[in-house]
């Protein structure tokens, strides 16, 4: 079997584990709960959700697999939205101005994010942990502490319809697959994810890379804000912190992704974990759980996924240690 044919096979799989979910899901819907499950209104929902949270899964994992969180995630994606969404409000711009506005904007937050990281050699968490308690403040004075309000501009509010969320999809699996997985960017980023000091010593900036991560990961949140920000239609300036609710939801994706990704790549895995977490959220509902159930049971699943990820690891070798185990009894048995 060539790589490529490899690589096929194991997309298909991956297609397939989300598939069995939604089977398992859905017959548990039909005996026991609400049958309209993935149907209708429910179907849309549960598109909504998932793209608009594997931006966000897809935007961390830029940067928390190379052992930097960021806590700035819900701040960069409310200041996005809220200085984005007035310019392109104020010069009239059409949706795809719109979008490109908000992008743009993440970046530039995302780069400044870097920039502190690199620049003050600070643990990751503390400097976006003071960068969210910034672009909150800032989100605060933009607009006179207004947020952002677009009700009712349906030609702009386009990116939460269903035809465009799928484009968007596509488009950033594509750019995202290429960046991280075809370029000299991408390998770099991965020799240090695999060994920082090694890839250092080979000539690898470290600092760059990591700036670069955070510009990548800011061009998503964007993608993100947009797409909150057509679905609702405003976005208010948080405080305290509070920005941080829109990422809770994004762990899930981001654990189930890992699980799927050895299967594809970190885009796809991720993609199709925030659907499989959106279907779980969705049952949770039809199924008539309480929102304090449906809480500890999210929990509950983000620690099950942790686990499986921390430990694979001893999955693949005790796969190998039979498979050696097999070769020397054929040996042994060959030679008697």
């Amino acid at each position: 079997m060539n790589k490529a044919t490899k690589y096929i096979k194991n997309i298909i799989i991956s297609f397939c584990i989300v598939a069995v979910v939604y089977g398992i899901i859905k017959l548990l819907c039909v005996l026991f709960g609400d049958p309209s499950f993935g149907t209708g209104n429910d179907l849309q929902t549960i598109i909504y959700t998932a793209i608009y949270t594997s931006m966000i899964s897809l935007a961390m994992s830029y940067n928390l697999h190379s052992g930097r969180f960021d806590f700035s995630v819900g701040a960069t994606i409310s200041l996005a939205a809220i200085i984005g969404g007035n310019i392109a409000k104020s010069f009239e711009l059409p949706a795809i101005g719109l979008i490109l506005v908000i992008v743009v904007v993440g970046m530039i937050l995302g780069a400044i994010n870097g920039l502190v990281y690199v620049t003050l050699q600070l643990p990751p968490m503390v400097s976006t942990m003071g960068m969210a308690l910034i672009y909150e403040a800032i989100g605060l004075l933009v607009n006179k502490g207004q947020g952002i309000k677009m009700i009712g501009k349906v030609k702009v509010l386009i990116f939460a319809q269903a035809k465009w969320l799928w484009v968007l999809l596509l488009i950033v699996a594509i750019i995202s697959t290429f960046i991280f997985d075809y370029t000299r960017f991408g390998y770099n980023r991965k020799a240090l994810m695999t060994g920082q000091k090694i890839a250092v010593d080979i000539g690898i900036n470290e600092k760059r890379n990591a700036v670069g991560c955070w510009i990548a990961a800011g061009a998503l949140l964007g993608v993100a804000a947009s797409i909150y920000l057509s679905k609702y239609g405003t976005v208010s300036p948080e405080s305290g912190l509070s920005s941080s609710q829109y990422f809770m939801g994004a762990f899930l994706p981001l654990f189930v992704g890992g699980a799927l990704a050895k299967f594809s790549n970190n885009t796809i895995g991720i993609s199709l974990g925030a659907f499989i977490s959106a279907m779980i959220s969705s049952a949770f509902v039809k199924l008539g759980f309480s929102s304090s159930v449906q809480t500890v049971l999210n929990g509950a699943c983000v620690l099950v996924f942790l686990v499986y990820t921390s430990n694979s690891y001893k999955f693949v070798i005790k796969k190998m240690y039979k498979e050696k185990l097999a070769k020397a009894v054929a040996a042994d048995k060959e030679a008697a």
